[in-house]
């Protein structure tokens, strides 16, 4: 079995969806061969809220592999 690797994505407007659509597609754009499929689970959503410069960042976190 292919060993798991981990992938990030950031959304910069809070949006959690569009941060892990970044990271599947991070995944993909990784893994070899043109018919890729990719197994991943969820690790981590982590996110930065406020300040002066009204951060509404969100970052997930997966581990996929490819088969």
């Amino acid at each position: 079995m292919p060993p798991l690797k981990t992938f990030k994505g950031t959304s910069k407007n809070g949006n959690v969806q569009k941060a892990l659509d970044l990271a599947i597609q991070a995944a993909q754009q990784a893994a070899p061969g043109a018919d890729r499929l990719i197994v991943w689970t969820l690790k981590e959503i982590s996110g930065r809220q406020g300040g002066i410069t009204a951060l509404k960042e969100v970052t997930v976190v997966i581990k996929a592999r490819f088969s």
